[in-house]
């Protein structure tokens, strides 16, 4: 036992309270023979320290009639005299040690006195406050000195104070009861804390608990019996546009519970779950309302949180170092996707570039050399990077078709956030080149007929639910020439404005084109009445708020029958429908606002420079424009009275849309539709007055309602949090905006709409 407790101890009453009566040489010596871990020092008059005697002996003296409290200051003060004698006579390298210890313990409380009898025995001091965690397993004395311990320190062992203090007396049944309503509210994820929780801390505490406690599978997102729900949710809603991964083989893998041996499955599975609420938030909720699990989840943030950790929990540290595939790939988009629909731009960037990145790597979606493994090298340094080395497998078509619409569901969704107004320098997919093309569409066959090793033969009259996925990549690849045009000279740079007129025209003669045929399942079918068109027979939202049971959220959870296939697709095409015409919009938007502000470019610079200005040579540049272009005069007649026009054909086709969609078309598309249409409109009504034409100019009031409602349609999503900070959705509120919605439409189509105009 050390002479000089530590600091940070607390002091006990001494056991012997004769040592205070004792003469100051022979205290002195006492004291100095027991410090440093038990080393004899000879005292200053040169006496030979000895130890204490043994207790028995010293148990038959009494008190003296001293109080407890003046015992122990002087005990005190007679080590404090000791300590500054040894200091001021011996110097063997302890000095500063012995000072500091000094000056720390000068800073302590007094020491708690200690309680005796009436017969003179003295009694323990007051209870220490709480050990350590070692110490309290082990029950030996913590001398609570600091972080770590004595004891931890010697043993080398962490030491924490995380240990629950055990309540004396018989169980609290009210707080009992209170606790076990809490654990079986997370009997979901029992690895998980406070899935609402985000912080730092909190995220690392979850990712130790699952390394260390439990065994991550699908039971760690949520019941399993609500987890076959929202899988059915996923591809019914979210499949028709992300269409991954393989629907049948999924289904096979998940039914074998593939979650308890693979943590990849477990990942992708999670990601999946996690962009359907992000996406569709409603239909979760109603999930979990019908079950009575809705205290499980107190908002809709909190389950996509929730299916982020058991996603990055199960994938683990080092994951880009192991065997990848192509569900990697597409866990990682799914994790972006979420984050994009919850406005976390970062996680969005990072998980979209590595999502980019793996795709490169694995190079699944080529026509040549899919099989090979990641890190394939080119044969020779310098060589092409065609000719790998490694051994060809055969072609697994299930990887292949998931390879590719993986690269183009990157590639649509890079052209979005461009035209949205937002530019990634670590999301780029270079032009395509006759050494490094793009690869061919996918297959526009249905996943039950792609197998492994073969591919059968889509049913005749079945439209394939990839005939829509195609149509959307196809709207979006007119953007190509007008990408290279600004990869290889800048954006918004007037060089030759000839030549990049008639590159504008010919993308927007391009993306006008891609509608000309379409099939019908996917086309806006006109309705009854003049000025309107025909609804989705699956309506999620009662027509008006008059209507009984608007605020009752839960009595159209169903409104297919389970098992028909036929229902089933149909609903799938209006998803696919809303994205297809509202992509097509976006994008001839985008070209006219590019027209416009290269002519206000050209004005300016034409303007500035009169009429010696020279624009553009027959050179390098005009040969790379020409190249993009169909084989015509020069000269374009692409002037600004085509543009209005244009605008005015958007105006038109923007309302036809607005006056038709529905809130089955738009809710499963999350925020990515909301987005494109309101940046359509508010383009359209930022548009100076000297460049609307006279339907604008007419429609801008609708525009402008129809604008708001889809604002606030975007603030109820998960990312959003309502007025009283508690995360909770208002869904009275959410109701009332797709009424207001539907009941805009029907004033626009009784109004007779655009078509009287037409």
């Amino acid at each position: 036992m050390s002479g000089y407790p530590g600091p940070g101890s607390s002091y006990p009453h001494h056991p012997h309270p004769h040592h205070a009566q004792l003469p100051q040489s022979q205290s002195q010596s006492q004291s100095q023979s027991q410090s440093h871990g038990g080393i004899r020092i000879p005292s200053p008059n040169g006496a030979n320290g000895h130890g204490h005697v043994g207790s028995d002996s010293l148990s038959a003296h009494g008190h003296h009639g001293m109080p407890p409290n003046q015992q122990a200051f002087q005990y005190d003060q007679a080590a404090q005299q000791q300590m500054q004698s040894y200091a001021n006579g011996h110097s063997n390298g302890h000095v500063e040690d012995m000072q500091q210890q000094q000056q720390q313990r000068v800073q302590l409380p007094a020491p708690s006195p200690a309680s005796t009898s009436g017969d003179g025995k003295g009694h323990k001091g007051n209870r220490l406050r709480k050990a350590c965690d070692s110490c309290s397993m082990r029950k030996v004395k913590c001398d609570e000195s600091g972080i770590p311990c004595r004891a931890c320190a010697a043993l080398d062992i962490p030491c924490t104070f995380d240990r629950a203090s055990k309540r004396r007396g018989p169980p609290n049944r009210h707080a009992e009861a209170i606790k076990k309503k809490a654990r079986e509210s997370m009997a979901a994820g029992a690895a998980f804390g406070s899935p609402s929780s985000t912080s730092p801390s909190n995220v690392a505490a979850t990712l130790a608990s699952f390394s260390t406690h439990a065994v991550l599978n699908a039971e760690s997102i949520c019941p399993l019996s609500t987890l076959e729900l929202l899988i059915d949710d996923f591809f019914t809603y979210i499949h028709p546009l992300c269409p991954f991964p393989h629907e049948p083989s999924f289904r096979a893998a998940f039914l074998n519970r593939e979650d308890l041996k693979n943590p990849s499955f477990l990942a992708l599975l999670a990601s999946m779950v996690g962009v359907l609420v992000a996406s569709f938030p409603r239909k979760p909720r109603l999930h979990l309302k019908a079950q009575h699990r809705e205290h499980l989840f107190p908002n809709s943030m909190s389950l996509v949180e929730r299916c982020h950790k058991v996603a990055v929990a199960a994938r683990g540290p080092g994951y880009l170092d192991k065997e990848l595939s192509v569900y990697d790939a597409a866990t990682s988009y799914f994790l972006g996707l979420a984050g994009a629909y919850t406005f976390q731009w970062k996680q969005t960037r990072l998980y979209f570039g590595e999502c980019l990145t793996i795709i490169k790597v694995l190079g699944a979606h080529k026509v040549k050399d899919a099989g090979l493994s990641v890190g394939g090298l080119p044969g020779a340094y310098g060589a092409d990077s065609n000719n790998m080395q490694g051994v060809s497998q055969p072609v697994d078509y299930i990887r292949q078709e998931i390879g590719r619409r993986l690269f183009w569901v990157m590639f649509v969704g890079i052209i979005s956030i461009q035209q949205l107004g937002a530019t990634f320098g670590e999301l780029l997919i270079p032009p395509p080149t006759s050494n490094n093309p793009y690869p061919p569409l996918p297959m526009e066959i249905d996943d039950e007929y792609i197998f492994v090793d073969h591919v059968e033969a889509q049913p005749a009259g079945v439209l394939s639910k990839l005939t829509g996925f195609n149509l959307n990549v196809r709207i979006y690849k007119t953007v190509i020439p007008l990408s290279t045009m600004e990869f290889a000279y800048g954006i918004d740079e007037v060089f030759d404005w000839n030549r990049q007129k008639r590159v504008l025209e010919q993308c927007l003669s391009n993306v006008k084109q891609v509608l000309e045929v379409i099939p019908q399942e996917l086309m806006l079918q006109p309705g009854a009445n003049p000025g309107e068109f025909e609804h989705s027979a699956f309506q999620y939202q009662p027509p008006n708020t008059d209507y009984p049971g608007v605020r009752s959220n839960g009595g159209d959870a169903n409104q297919w029958p389970p098992g028909k296939a036929e229902e089933r697709r149909r609903l799938q095409f209006e998803i696919q429908k809303a994205n297809i015409y509202g992509s097509q919009l976006g994008t001839r938007s985008s070209f006219v606002d590019k027209y416009c502000n290269l002519f206000d470019a050209y004005e300016k610079v034409k303007n500035s420079s009169g009429d010696s200005m020279q624009m553009g040579s027959p050179g390098v540049m005009a040969v790379g424009l020409d190249g993009m272009l169909p084989k015509q005069s020069v000269t374009s007649h692409y002037d600004e009275t085509n543009i209005a026009q244009e605008r005015e054909s958007i105006v038109k086709d923007l309302l036809k849309v607005l006056s038709c969609i529905s809130q089955v078309n738009m809710e499963p598309n999350g925020g990515s539709f909301i987005n494109k249409i309101r940046q359509i409109a508010s383009t359209l009504i930022d548009t100076p007055d000297s460049r609307k034409g006279p339907i604008a100019v007419k429609s801008e009031e609708y525009l402008g309602r129809f604008l708001d409602v889809l604002m606030k349609l975007e603030r109820i999503s998960p990312g959003c949090r309502s007025d009283n900070g508690d995360g909770q959705v208002d869904e009275e509120e959410e109701l009332r905006n797709w009424a207001d919605l539907r009941e805009y439409q029907l004033r626009f189509a009784q109004a007779g709409g655009f078509m009287s105009d037409i």
